[in-house]
């Protein structure tokens, strides 16, 4: 449950974009997609606020702006209105974490869970996948839980030309907003698959938050 900007005992704030509203925790920092300027400056803005300036760190920064570019670039291509990126940290290690979320209109969410669920329960279905429905503050929820494989180039960050592969889950969720038309379909990932019961908790805290507001753009 979420009251007076506290989200699972973590400071929350108001964040959205393009009348999608909900509330994020303080920490995760908001990459508008909708203008390409705008994104890159957000890009720009988050690798600073990550790794300052310090010279040193400059082909590190200079990789991982080009990493969010072509991240952010894909999900506005999708037709994403934004990005969060987590910089938390829990016990002074880093929580990493990350949501896109979109609008679908014109999707049918009782088509979309027939789907989801039929995919979930077929015999070749991806292990460790689970569908569910829930009745949120603001409307119904639909969220499927994933694992999977992710190959990162983390080799040019350090200068080789090898890539690593980093086990993630991703959680996906789908929410009919109350009074609202279009559903809001948000995707969060993060590769701390050992924190994975205390991410889906966050996760799930700011997936019932998501309402709509006609007219009305967050910070």
């Amino acid at each position: 449950m979420i009251r007076d900007g506290v989200m699972g005992g973590v400071d929350a704030r108001v964040a959205g974009v393009g009348g999608v509203v909900m509330l994020l925790p303080d920490m995760w920092v908001v990459v508008e997609l909708a203008d390409d300027d705008e994104r890159r400056r957000s890009v720009g803005a988050l690798v600073e606020r990550q790794l300052g300036r310090v010279d040193s760190w400059a082909s590190l920064r200079r990789a991982l702006t080009q990493q969010l570019l072509e991240q952010t670039a894909r999900a506005a291509q999708s037709r994403g209105q934004f990005m969060a990126v987590s910089l938390m940290e829990a016990g002074g290690m880093p929580v990493p974490a990350s949501v896109t979320v979109h609008t679908l209109p014109g999707e049918d969410f009782e088509e979309l869970g027939k789907t989801l669920i039929a995919e979930a329960t077929r015999q070749d279905a991806e292990a460790g996948q689970s569908v569910g429905l829930t009745e949120g503050e603001f409307g119904v929820i639909l969220r499927r839980v994933r694992s999977g494989v992710v190959r990162t180039e983390v080799g040019s960050l350090v200068g080789q030309a090898s890539d690593q592969v980093i086990e993630s889950f991703v959680v996906d969720y789908w929410v009919e907003p109350t009074g609202s038309a279009e559903l809001v379909y948000l995707a969060f990932a993060s590769p701390l698959v050992g924190a994975r019961d205390a991410l889906l908790g966050l996760f799930d805290a700011i997936a019932g938050s998501v309402h709509v507001v006609t007219g009305t753009t967050g910070d």
